[in-house]
């Protein structure tokens, strides 16, 4: 019962560990990304912050995968490793031939009696089997129903996101198309200003409140219904925006965003991220229109008249709206600050970016706890102080009966320890009880040996307390031994035999 709650919680205790270590590679990535960003403010401009939340959120996104699948592992953090003592180990060739054919007995869950006649299956070596699994089910009951909380959010999330684009193929599929040349010239001249080889569709929607590009695939500009009445500078301004969000490929950031708040709801940073990296591509489309011509001025003012014009902003989540009420007022102080850098980020500066963010990235999401020892380490080196401990214990044993034994003392000693050896077979079966009849004829053994030191030098019963201390399966019968051997601790059989179990016997 105690391995098996042991196992339950070394396997919850895994999967927490585990959860944890990804959280904390992912939360390293972001606080690096904000602390990046705070120092780019003033010196770099919108679109170079987002480029780093771009980065930023596709690197979260990818630290599971970093995690499992890295093509290296960078081992820095040392770990614990789980180290199972070994209950006993025999300790002579013979003991171990005993020990192996009472396991074998064990596995095939048959015994015979004295009277030859087969036993029933072992019905405690049955239940053991069963035991473990479930245990670990019970153990792990913690973790599947955190895990069942956290895919339900995320089920739940990605069916708004879901609903969201059925909402927005919706919209499209009712709306006008708007291909009279009024409209066509100014979208061909924005297109030619901003270097698009084929401009993107533009509709009209009586659905629509707010202007509002959506598609990942197949880009579409959505207007709302009082565009007709906008002047060609209006309109103008507002495809300069929209177009420079297909330009930049900003809905495929804007998708990530979604997907990794989906994922990481629980998260605070990654909403942080999510909500900065749409902030930094609207003030990034606001550089870019004003790079190709547009002066400050006027762009804030048709901004201002759109925003205040919409009482009630449905734009979908899963579409980039041209502004929202919430983050109107920092994109119009980064709009008439003269001081701010509106300029894209060069090749070189993005190229440098994207580089250095995803060699971070890939370094976090690759290190992995470094184990101290492995088992099969600890497996060898007990093997090998098991080897030296037997050939002590048989040298040791060779000199103890090359002594003059009395005949009558050993076979008592004999005929006790053969008790002892049949108690061993219905310890290993029962393995929670310790017969009384067994417990009396090792207590006799023991009680046998307080005597004159003069007589223990010639005592054979060292060496079977410390068979029995070595070899063993039962706890009961160990500590029994031990307790008998205190009283030839001054003796090489006794002393060998106590410092072997002192330091294997748990």
């Amino acid at each position: 019962m105690k391995e098996i709650l042991i196992s339950s919680i070394g396997a919850l205790t895994g999967s927490g560990t585990l959860t944890l270590v990804l959280l904390f590679k992912a939360t390293i990535i972001l606080l690096a990304a904000l602390g990046l960003t705070l120092m780019m403010r003033q010196r770099f401009s919108a679109g170079a912050r987002h480029v780093v939340w771009l980065v930023t959120v596709s690197a979260v996104l990818l630290v599971p995968a970093l995690t499992f699948w890295s093509p290296f592992q960078l081992r820095i953090l040392p770990a614990s490793t789980a180290l199972s003592a070994p209950s006993s180990a025999p300790s002579s060739g013979r003991d171990r031939s005993a020990v192996d054919a009472t396991e074998a007995w064990s596995d095939k869950s048959v015994v015979t009696n004295t009277g030859g006649s087969p036993r029933a299956p072992n019905e405690t070596s049955l239940a053991g089997a069963a035991a473990p699994e479930g245990a670990i089910f019970a153990g792990m009951s913690g973790v599947t129903l955190l895990l069942l909380i956290w895919a339900a959010v995320v089920l739940a999330i990605a069916g708004s996101l879901g609903f969201a684009a059925l909402t927005v193929r919706r919209i499209v599929r009712r709306s006008v198309p708007l291909d009279s040349r009024d409209w066509l010239d100014p979208l061909w001249e924005v297109s030619d200003r901003l270097g698009l080889e084929e401009p993107p569709l533009v509709v009209r929607s009586e659905d629509a409140k707010m202007p509002f590009a959506c598609g990942v695939m197949n880009p579409t500009i959505v207007l709302p219904a009082g565009c007709d009445a906008w002047t060609l500078d209006r309109r103008r301004a507002v495809l300069l925006h929209e177009l420079a969000h297909v330009k930049r490929h900003d809905l495929v950031g804007h998708t990530l965003g979604r997907l990794a708040c989906a994922v990481y709801w629980f998260h605070p940073l990654v909403w942080t991220a999510a909500k900065n990296l749409r902030s930094e591509s609207e003030r990034a489309c606001d550089d870019l229109a004003l790079s190709c011509g547009a002066r400050a001025t006027d762009y804030a003012e048709h901004l201002l008249d759109i925003v205040t014009s919409v009482r009630r902003d449905a734009t979908p989540s899963v579409a980039l709206a041209m502004a929202r009420r919430k983050e109107f007022e920092g994109r119009m102080l980064a709009i008439l600050d003269p001081e701010l850098r509106h300029s894209s980020p060069s090749r070189r500066q993005s190229v440098a970016l994207i580089g250095s963010l995803a060699l971070m990235a890939i370094v976090i999401g690759a290190a992995a706890p470094a184990p101290r020892a492995t088992q099969q380490t600890v497996d060898s080196v007990q093997a090998d102080d098991s080897i030296v401990a037997d050939k002590q214990f048989e040298g040791d044993s060779r000199m103890a009966n090359a002594r003059a034994i009395p005949k009558a003392i050993v076979d008592a000693s004999a005929k006790a320890i053969a008790e002892v050896s049949t108690s061993v077979s219905v310890s290993t079966r029962t393995r929670e009880r310790t017969s009384t009849a067994t417990r009396s004829a090792l207590l006799d053994l023991v009680s046998k040996g307080q005597g004159p030191a003069a007589a223990r030098d010639s005592d054979e019963r060292p060496t079977l307390l410390s068979r029995v201390l070595l070899s063993d399966p039962n706890a009961d019968l160990r500590q029994i031994a031990a307790w008998g051997l205190h009283e030839y601790a001054d003796g090489p059989v006794a002393a060998n035999a106590l410092a072997t179990a002192l330091r294997r016997d748990a």
